[in-house]
């Protein structure tokens, strides 16, 4: 500093991992009326989060990011340009405590409200442009990069989540007056929402690949295109006679935009072909209602067959489950650990009996989430424990690594027990995948090196726009 004259050379914020934000340029002082800026701020692969789940903290986890960013001018005429990054080997969480109490008090605000437009006192502020004292124009840029993690926590214990993989650009601009908008496209490639609404059951809606939100100028009113499916296991009886577990796809299909949503509802089962057929020959409002009958009252119904997702009928079982996912979810940390516990009544040539199935499920990610591990495996009480004992205990097993940290090339080591029709029966498909996905703008591309990002000291590297979107998949499966 030197005669109100602050000069920045090379100054450096060091992050979690050591990786620096530098800022170089100078701030003018000498004049107090008229202040002049003159800044850049770049940081390559900063860690800017890495702390685990507690009390007071609002965001956990690890989240690294690039920036390259200026800001020039006068206090009272501001230009600000920034291109932020969030990197491939970010996982990040973000606790939303209001988020429940927001939900649950929805119901109590008033659905309609009537405004008196002749009175001026009601539109006056909506109509008036205050003086600004300091006039800025942000030019932002947001990308975020295949491969990241962001999930957003809903209840301070973790029950109510959101989870996205995605990936896309986004870019934010503000003129001097205040007008703002917002275009570019996030991509969702993955993740999940978990959520218990009041005296229902947890429901769990996995997001499929292809959906995307899309903005086009209004950031509160983006463009939707979301399809989850939530996967429901049913004790399904024929014609009284014989009863089976096959697994019902709730999905959800959203779409037009956030103010005028088109919400839509679908059934299906790739598990039984007598469901499946009855479900074809449905109309889509009446699957659609099938589809909530499953959601709300755990029950569904066909012309010849009837099906019941609420397997847990005895109380002190739903208890205990509970109770096991709490206490291992708040006392084993590293590794994601679940149990069930069903009890149904199972119907064999008219004959019923009560079964009680005992299923669980570990997961595992090692080296940066980059090695992933998963087991799981039930037993039911009506089977014979000499033969089926030690094949159901782990009859789901897979190992996933992936090659790159986006998560574009990985390869799989799978061995998965299921039923994939009543005709079929158990069905047990081992084998070894490799799958390459590539943006690609054209089929010269795929052969291109698919990893060009090289390590630079604080500056990142610039994000280019990708296009269309390929994916090749070797797999060899045996029955």
């Amino acid at each position: 500093m030197d005669s109100n004259f602050v000069k920045f050379d090379n100054f450096t914020i060091t992050g979690a991992n050591k990786y620096p934000l530098s800022i170089n340029g100078n701030v003018d002082a000498r004049h107090l009326s008229n202040i002049l800026i003159d800044l850049k701020a770049s940081a390559f692969d900063m860690q800017v989060i890495n702390s685990r789940k507690g009390r007071g903290i609002q965001a956990y986890g690890k989240a690294f990011i690039d920036l390259d960013a200026t800001v020039k001018g006068s206090l009272q005429r501001l230009d600000v340009n920034a291109n932020l990054s969030v990197n491939e080997n970010t996982n990040v969480t973000y606790i939303m405590e209001s988020a429940t109490d927001n939900l649950t008090s929805q119901s109590n605000t008033d659905m309609v409200k009537f405004i008196n437009f002749t009175d001026t006192t009601m539109v006056h502020e909506v109509d008036s442009v205050p003086a600004s004292s300091m006039m800025m124009s942000i030019n932002a840029v947001l990308n975020v990069r295949q491969g990241s993690i962001i999930g957003i926590d809903l209840s301070t214990d973790g029950k109510n989540r959101v989870q996205l993989l995605s990936q896309g650009s986004l870019n934010y601009y503000q003129s001097y007056m205040g007008d703002s908008r917002v275009t570019g496209r996030l991509n969702i490639n993955g993740g999940f929402v978990r959520y218990t609404p009041p005296f229902m059951s947890e429901k769990l809606f996995n997001f499929q690949e292809g959906s995307y939100v899309s903005f086009n100028g209004n950031m509160m009113n983006p463009y939707l295109n979301i399809k989850a499916v939530d996967v429901l296991r049913a004790n399904v009886q024929q014609d009284g006679q014989n009863s089976r577990l096959i697994n019902f796809d709730v999905i959800l299909s959203i779409t037009n935009s956030l103010n005028d949503m088109n919400v839509a509802f679908d059934l299906s089962t790739n598990d039984d072909i007598t469901v499946a057929n009855e479900l074809q020959s449905m109309s889509a409002e009446q699957r659609a209602n099938q589809a909530m009958n499953l959601l709300l009252y755990n029950v569904y119904t066909g012309p010849g067959t009837k099906a019941s997702s609420s397997l847990n009928g005895n109380p002190l079982f739903s208890f205990l489950e509970s109770q096991v996912n709490s206490w291992a979810a708040n006392n084993i940390k590293g590794v994601d650990l679940s149990f069930g516990i069903d009890q149904y009544d199972r119907t064999v040539n008219g004959t019923s009996s009560t079964t009680t199935s005992y299923s669980y499920k570990v997961s595992k990610s090692l080296f940066n989430d980059r090695f992933k591990i998963s087991i799981g495996g039930n037993y039911a009480d009506d089977q014979d424990p000499d033969q089926n004992m030690a094949q159901n205990l782990i009859n789901d097993i897979s190992f996933e690594y992936d090659i790159t940290p986006s998560g574009s090339m990985y390869i799989k080591i799978f061995r998965h027990t299921g039923y994939e029709s009543i005709l079929e029966g158990e069905v047990t498909q081992t084998g070894v995948g490799f799958v390459y996905k590539r943006k690609l703008q054209r089929l010269s591309d795929l052969f291109k090196p698919f990893y060009r990002r090289k390590r630079q000291a604080t500056v990142p590297s610039p994000v280019q726009t990708e296009g269309a979107s390929d994916a090749i998949t070797t797999e060899n499966t045996q029955h």
